[in-house]
């Protein structure tokens, strides 16, 4: 079975990165509550789908230098 949800692709530089992960990380700590339990696990997803977005910029700008 296909999934039939649309799928983007994004482009983003480190700031971009940072910004959305304390912005996620932000959000999961002042989590209320509320009626779908889903969108706090896929918020715990996205953040550690950022921290490595954010690691593997890390490990590049080491190799740079």
């Amino acid at each position: 079975m296909t999934d039939s949800r649309p799928t983007l692709h994004f482009e983003l530089d480190v700031d971009a990165i940072r910004l959305l992960h304390r912005s996620v990380r932000f959000h999961l700590e002042k989590w209320p509550g509320g009626p779908d339990p889903q969108e706090q696990e896929d918020l715990h997803r996205l953040q550690t789908l950022l921290y490595a977005a954010l690691l593997e910029c890390s490990f590049e700008q080491d190799g740079e230098r």
